[in-house]
């Protein structure tokens, strides 16, 4: 009769791992205290001093073979890392044709397969790692990819994945343990820097057709990376061997988040989208937002950038473009027209004073001369003839106040020069001469 497997994770499971770990240190150390091992390592130590040897000289050759003509076009950091394999690559390659040589003489290999098995792992790990720009993540790369090479060589990755499958849970028909969480984990990460190297990949393409708007652009963008997103999610727990119709009691959870504690985030993400399909408000439109006057840098799927004339940059939530009212000064056209008041004195010829506003302000460069620069009489103050002044700019990008305080300085100059007088506060005093004016003096105490 077989014997009986303890169950996973019970204490006589674990008490087996225990001992087989044991065993296997026990094992490696009696192995590794052999004549065979000693000549094994001094064969190792061998290899790689001639690995090393070996490799300025293959290097000289690989850097002649990238100065052909046909391979200038190699991206630099392609070739350094073509350079750093140098050594491993040699030293995997003396080590599997040394692994050969004692297999045929009869002699045992094990250490010289470690250090071929290591050796591989390392230049995997290099390869792995090399496109993930992120230091952090790249260490953490090669520190799991290490992990999971020296485990498998020395016999215990089995029963550690093992051990990871027997924690967990059942939903519905499926068992969701922490080996599958590991390995959804795994999966997620690696189909995410996947899916956004294509995101990047599609947009750089996409922003080199000139047919579509910055609009069209980047709602296009963003929406395929929404979709990557949710395709990647999906294909992880499904490659995890997660059922994903046992998800459906998490739906609620997420359901009730959104309307109470996600609910911001959410209405941005919603307003994100419905800015780029309307297209009210755009990359390079110039805005007025309460206080923020600025030209929209970029639009993304929680904020929009605003870049105002300080030089400040603005984070300002997709909401806020929603529900307050927004000034596009760029929405249909560039165009626009900005209104300044101008006061002269009394008795100034008004319709000259009018003209010289008009020449004043179309003296300035950025003015329009269509449409025309106009100036209107707009009521009788009590110190002053008000008057405005009107013109156009098809830039205000630029800024506004800028050109206005060009253009009032211009009016400045010329009423100067026409003898045109602005208004100051008067004030007329009458007395009352029909009685003798009586005048008071009171001294004060002391």
């Amino acid at each position: 009769m077989a014997a009986t497997e303890p169950a996973p994770f019970s204490t006589e499971w674990t008490t087996a791992l225990i001992e087989r770990a044991q065993g296997v240190l026990v094992e490696a150390r009696d192995a590794f205290l052999t004549p065979e091992i000693g000549l094994q390592a001094a064969a190792i130590l061998a290899v790689f001093a001639v690995s090393w040897i070996a490799r300025a000289p293959v290097r000289t050759m690989i850097e002649r073979a990238f100065g052909w003509q046909f391979m200038a076009r190699v991206n630099s950091g392609v070739r350094e890392l073509i350079v750093s394999f140098i050594l491993p690559v040699i030293a995997f390659l003396i080590l599997t044709l040394a692994r050969i040589g004692f297999d045929q003489a009869g002699l045992g290999s094990f250490a010289i397969n470690m250090a071929a098995s290591l050796t591989g792992a390392w230049v995997l790990i290099r390869i792995l790692t090399a496109f993930i720009a992120e230091p952090f993540w790249s260490r953490t790369a090669a520190t799991l990819i290490w992990i999971v090479a020296a485990l498998n060589i020395v016999g215990l990755l089995g029963p550690l994945m093992a051990l990871l499958a027997s924690v967990g849970f059942d939903a519905g028909d499926s068992r969701i343990s922490l080996l599958t969480v590991v390995r959804a984990a795994i999966l997620l990460a690696v189909l995410y820097w996947v899916a956004s190297r294509l995101s990047k990949l599609l947009a750089a393409r996409v922003e080199q057709v000139p047919t579509l708007t910055p609009s069209a652009r980047l709602l296009i963008t963003k929406s395929v990376q929404i979709a990557l997103l949710v395709v990647v999610v999906a294909a992880a727990l499904s490659i995890a061997g997660v059922d994903l119709s046992a998800l459906a009691i998490f739906s609620g959870a997420v359901g009730l988040g959104i309307g109470f504690g996600l609910q911001k985030i959410f209405s941005n993400l919603i307003s994100g989208l419905i800015l780029l399909m309307d297209r009210s408000v755009k990359p390079g439109d110039v805005i007025t937002l309460e206080e923020t006057y600025g030209r929209v840098n970029a639009l993304g799927m929680r904020f929009a950038s605003v870049v105002t004339r300080d030089g400040l940059e603005h984070l300002i939530p997709n909401e806020e473009f929603i529900t307050t009212k927004v000034i596009n000064w760029s929405f249909s056209d560039e165009a626009v027209r900005v209104k300044r008041p101008v006061g002269v004195a009394y008795g100034t010829d008004v319709p000259h004073a009018m003209q010289v506003i008009v020449d004043a302000a179309n003296s300035v460069e950025r003015v329009l001369n269509k449409p025309e620069t106009r100036c209107l009489l707009r009521g009788f103050g009590d110190n002053s003839i008000d008057l405005e002044v009107r013109f156009w700019i098809a830039d205000p990008q630029q800024g506004v106040n800028n050109v206005s305080s060009e253009v009032l300085l211009a009016i400045w100059k010329a009423f100067q020069a026409e003898g045109i007088q602005f208004p100051f506060p008067q004030r007329d005093v009458h007395i009352d001469t029909r009685e003798a004016l009586r005048v008071r003096v009171e001294k004060g105490d002391g």
